[in-house]
């Protein structure tokens, strides 16, 4: 790890705030570009952060990985000697369009574009282009829904969301939370 990278992880991990976070990536110019009222949960940084453009409104979960490289070409040269497989790594782009949601545990490999309006599925391994307006899930991740149509159905059901403090969920409150599970789980 280059002292400047582990330099910027070690200050990331002190902002406890994933808005902050994104701030401090931009006010020091770290990654390739990153738009207006973004949120970058992870406290590493990936290798190769100027190949990681972000647009406006894109979030990031903490456990997300962004990846730049590949390190195959070693591994395949072990196998074949006399082979020519270029240099040692294979570095790709990732560029995360405006109002981009990344879910906990994704992975973005290289060369991926994920296009504007899209949630990509906790879990989910993206190997390639997700398009405009998609909710996308899987591995690899595929378009599984529409963008516009969650968002419709998000604010039909309002009702249901709660305004937690610190994380502490009153019993009344979880104890309403399961009678609605129940009754949607019954019809």
């Amino acid at each position: 790890m280059t002292f400047d990278r582990m330099y910027h992880s070690v200050r990331l991990l002190l902002l406890r705030k994933p808005s902050k976070r994104a701030a401090y990536l931009k006010k020091h110019n770290i990654l390739g570009s990153i738009g207006d009222h973004c949120k970058w949960g992870p406290w590493l940084l990936p290798l190769y952060p100027k190949l990681i453009r972000l647009g406006d409104n894109v979030h990031v979960h903490k456990t997300a990985k962004i990846v730049t490289h590949d390190m195959l070409n070693r591994f395949l040269k072990t196998r074949e000697p006399e082979a020519d497989f270029g240099f040692g790594e294979k570095l790709g782009c990732v560029e995360l369009m405006d109002n981009v949601y990344i879910s906990m545990n994704v992975t973005v490999m290289p060369d991926v574009r994920i296009n504007k309006n899209c949630i990509i599925s906790a879990g989910s391994v993206v190997t390639s282009d997700i398009p405009e307006n998609s909710l996308a899930s899987g591995i690899p991740a595929k378009p599984t829904g529409r963008f516009d149509m969650f968002v419709a159905l998000r604010k039909m059901s309002r009702g249901q969301c709660l305004k937690v403090k610190n994380q502490k969920l009153e019993d009344a409150l979880a104890e309403e939370a399961w009678e609605r599970f129940t009754k949607r789980r019954d019809k």
